[in-house]
C-alpha cells in the first residue's frame, strides 16, 4: 500500500502566539520582533497531536510525520514489533528524551531492513526527519527529508504529490532556520504553486485543502519574520479563508490566524483594523474552552485598548487574559498579562 498524505491529522493545529505592546516600533525595513521571546522561526511552527486519540495530549511538531504507518500490518508479528518499537521511540520524543527517541529509531530501522520492508525503512527515516528538526539539528533533518524524497521518488511518487510537498514545506523551513531566504522562498513558492493547481482543479479536496492552509501560514509567516507585513496579511488571510472552508469557523488555528493578523494590523499603525481581528478571534475563542492560549487574544485586546487611552477596557480584558491563562496553567500567558496590568496600573497613577 501507498504512502499517503492525510488531512485529519492536519487538524487540531497548535502554535505559540504573538503578544502585542503598545510601546512596538514600526520598522518595515527589519523582521518583527514580539514580546513573547518564544516566537522564534521555529516555535512558530505547528503542532498537531500525534495521534488519532482525542485524549493524547502531548503533541509533535508540524503535522510530523503524514507519511504514517501505511504498508505495515499490525497483525504480523515482525511488522507489530516494528510499529511497537516505532511507537516506543515517539513516546521518547514526546518527553523531550531525543537520545532515547533517535537510539530507538535505529533499533526500529534495523528490525525494517531484516524485514526488507520499503515503507517501514522509509517511515523510520521520517520520522528521524522530523525528530531531528524538533532537536534544531537542521543538516541531519535536511539530510533525512531528502533520502525520504528520494525514496517516494523511487516508489513513483511525483514532484507534486501531497507527501512531497509536505517535506518540501519542512525543508523550507529549515533553510529560513538557516537563513537561507533565497533557497527558503524558493522552496515556499514551489509549494504553494503546486497546491494552488491542485486546489483549483478539485476545490473541495480536504487533503489538499490541508496541507494548502499549513503553506500560506508558513509562506506568511516567513514573510512576517521578513518584515514584509504587508504581504504577510495577504497570505494569512488566504489560510484564514482555506482553514474555515477545511475546519468551519469555530477551530483553534483560525483564532490563531485572526490573533496574527490583529498582531500585524497593530504594527502596521491600523489600530481599528487590528480590533476587528481581535474581536473576532475572541469571539470565536470563547466557543472553545480547551484553547490553552486562548488568554492571548484577551491581553492582545488589552494593549489596543491601553493604546487607546481606554484603561478600564484594557484592565477587564487583561483581567480575562489572566483568568484564562490560570485556568489553562499557561505561564506564558500569566506572564504576559501581569505585564499588561502593571501597565494599565501604572497609567492609571
Amino acid at each position: 500500500m501507498s504512502l499517503l498524505f492525510n488531512a485529519r491529522l492536519v487538524k487540531c493545529i497548535k502554535r505559540i502566539l504573538p503578544i502585542v505592546k503598545h510601546n512596538i516600533p514600526i520598522n518595515n525595513n527589519r523582521a518583527i520582533t514580539f514580546s513573547n521571546s518564544k516566537q522564534s522561526i521555529l516555535n512558530s511552527i505547528r503542532n498537531i497531536p500525534l495521534l488519532k486519540n482525542p485524549n493524547a495530549t502531548k503533541s509533535i511538531i508540524y503535522g510530523f510525520s503524514l507519511l504514517g504507518l501505511f504498508g505495515l500490518d499490525d497483525n504480523s508479528e515482525s511488522e507489530r514489533k516494528l510499529i511497537y518499537t516505532i511507537k516506543r521511540g515517539l513516546l521518547y520524543l514526546q518527553n523531550d528524551d531525543y537520545n532515547a527517541f533517535e537510539k530507538t529509531l535505529h533499533e526500529a530501522l534495523q528490525i525494517a531492513n531484516d524485514l526488507n520492508h520499503f515503507d517501514g525503512i522509509t517511515y523510520v527515516y521520517d520520522v528521524l526527519a522530523n525528530g531531528a528538526f524538533m532537536n534544531k539539528d537542521y543538516d541531519k533533518a535536511k539530510s533525512l527529508f531528502i533520502a525520504v524524497i528520494n525514496r517516494l521518488f523511487d516508489q513513483g511518487s511525483f514532484d507534486d504529490d501531497l507527501n512531497v510537498l509536505h517535506i518540501n514545506l519542512k525543508i523550507s523551513k529549515i533553510l529560513e532556520a538557516q537563513k537561507d531566504y533565497k533557497s527558503s522562498k524558493i522552496g515556499y513558492e514551489f509549494c504553494l504553486d503546486r497546491l494552488k493547481k491542485k486546489h483549483e482543479f478539485n476545490p473541495e479536496d480536504e487533503d489538499v485543502l490541508g496541507l494548502y492552509a499549513l503553506t500560506l501560514d508558513a509562506y506568511a509567516r516567513y514573510l512576517m519574520n521578513l518584515g514584509y507585513t504587508k504581504l504577510a496579511r495577504s497570505y494569512f488571510k488566504k489560510a484564514y479563508e482555506i482553514s474555515v472552508k477545511l475546519n468551519g469557523e469555530v477551530y483553534e488555528m483560525n483564532v490563531i490566524l485572526l490573533n496574527d493578523l490583529g498582531t500585524l494590523y497593530y504594527l502596521g499603525g491600523k489600530l481599528e483594523e487590528a480590533l476587528h481581528f481581535f474581536k473576532k478571534a475572541e469571539k470565536i475563542g470563547k466557543h472553545l474552552p480547551d484553547m490553552e492560549n486562548f488568554s492571548t487574544v484577551y491581553i492582545n485586546l488589552g494593549n489596543i485598548f491601553l493604546k487607546q487611552g481606554l484603561l478600564k477596557e484594557a484592565e477587564k480584558h487583561c483581567e480575562e487574559g489572566m483568568k484564562n491563562a490560570k485556568r489553562h496553567h499557561y505561564e506564558e500567558g500569566k506572564k504576559e498579562a501581569a505585564i499588561c496590568l502593571a501597565e494599565i496600573k501604572s497609567a492609571m497613577k
